[in-house]
């Protein structure tokens, strides 16, 4: 959460395209996974239904 903050208030935080584009990576696999996931589950809702 710190690390958080600090770079959400801190005005000189800087960060390099490099990683910014692993970060961006992250969200996507996590955005992935989520929605595979949600996928999964809406579908066991409507078989057992």
């Amino acid at each position: 959460r710190q690390a958080y903050v600090g770079a959400r208030y801190d005005t000189a935080y800087k960060i390099t395209a490099e990683e910014l584009k692993y970060l961006a990576r992250c969200v996507e696999l996590l955005r992935d996974q989520t929605q595979t996931s949600c996928e999964k589950k809406m579908t066991s809702f409507v078989e057992n239904h």
